[in-house]
């Protein structure tokens, strides 16, 4: 039997909750992900080769193995993430000097220049996200943010890294 319930009872079910943090999050992070996504993505990066690149920015040459634990990916993902990057001239992989089992991964200057285009994509999206907060109020939501993310993950900051924006909705 179907039920024909009103909202003559009291408040219709979705504007009780439309501003219920929880949905507003999840809705809101489907729209950020999405022009995070498109800011990588003009520029002929997925977020999670984003990362890669940001690591090997900021860590220097790592090894495979090392920048497969860094991303959280097995192996076999990470070559799927680098041969790309690899075929454009973004990063080199070379063996190590001082153990010929291992290759090291660096960014190319083609890489770096790749990497800081879409880092500045990624800065003006943000800056249209948030452009109704100021300095102020867009510290605190990120101060807010962390601490929801800290208790959820008992302080795992690599939490929600650009991998998991990679995740396709089921």
């Amino acid at each position: 039997m179907i039920s024909n319930s009103s909202s003559t009872s009291g408040p219709a079910l979705l504007d009780e909750h439309r501003d219920s943090p929880g949905l507003m999050l999840a809705l809101l992070g489907h729209e950020a992900m999405r022009r995070l996504r498109e800011a990588h993505t003009t520029h002929g990066l997925t977020p999670r080769q984003f990362h890669v690149l940001g690591l090997l920015h900021d860590r220097g040459p790592l090894a495979q193995t090392d920048l497969a634990t860094e991303t959280d990916s097995a192996a076999s993902v990470l070559v799927t993430l680098l041969n790309p990057l690899e075929a454009e001239g973004l990063v080199a992989r070379t063996r190590d000097a001082r153990d010929r089992r291992r290759h090291l991964v660096g960014l190319t200057d083609a890489g770096r220049q790749r990497l800081r285009a879409a880092s500045a994509a990624q800065q003006e999206a943000e800056d249209e996200l948030f452009r109704s907060l100021n300095d102020s109020r867009r510290s605190k939501l990120t101060q807010l943010l962390a601490l929801v993310r800290d208790d959820l993950t008992g302080g795992d900051q690599h939490c929600a890294t650009p991998a998991s924006l990679d995740r396709k909705p089921l």
